[in-house]
């Protein structure tokens, strides 16, 4: 194992400080939904969804006019951003095929869904990896959204 590895659950552990059963200051929790439709593309007959529900320890921010006017059209105005988020390790953290499991079929779609001060339905537009102890999360709001 290499010294990274093994710092993962700490830096997961102190993360999870923020969280409501601590501090209390993360006022949103994220959920990622893979909704899988019965026809052949999205929309067509009933879906299944497959949810993955991180827990409500991160920070969830709008990103500055700044950020968004230098994306070329990447960002919307009412992007967030999710994270620090811990990559996997053995007990826990995420893999980036877990944040962003990708539609590969006409009949998949990902939702990304914040709840609580932040709410709304979200689609990915970036997913940061090349930091050691994060992965950042940038989400365009849905014009779907409920």
């Amino acid at each position: 194992m290499s010294l990274r590895t093994e710092l993962l659950p700490v830096v997961d552990t102190l993360r999870a400080l923020t969280g409501p059963s601590v501090l209390d200051i993360r006022t949103a929790q994220l959920t990622i939904r893979t909704r899988t439709w019965s026809g052949a593309e999205v929309g067509l007959g009933t879906s299944t969804d497959s949810d993955l529900v991180l827990p409500q320890q991160y920070r969830v921010e709008s990103l500055t006019t700044r950020e968004v006017a230098s994306s070329g059209g990447r960002f919307s105005d009412d992007a967030v951003r999710v994270g620090p988020v811990t990559p996997a390790f053995t007990g826990g953290g995420y893999t980036p095929e877990q944040l962003n499991p990708g539609a590969a079929d006409d009949n998949v779609e990902v939702i990304h869904i914040l709840a609580g001060q932040v709410h709304g339905w979200y689609r990915l537009a970036s997913l940061r990896t090349e930091k050691p102890f994060s992965y950042i999360m940038v989400l365009n709001r849905r014009r779907d959204t409920p």
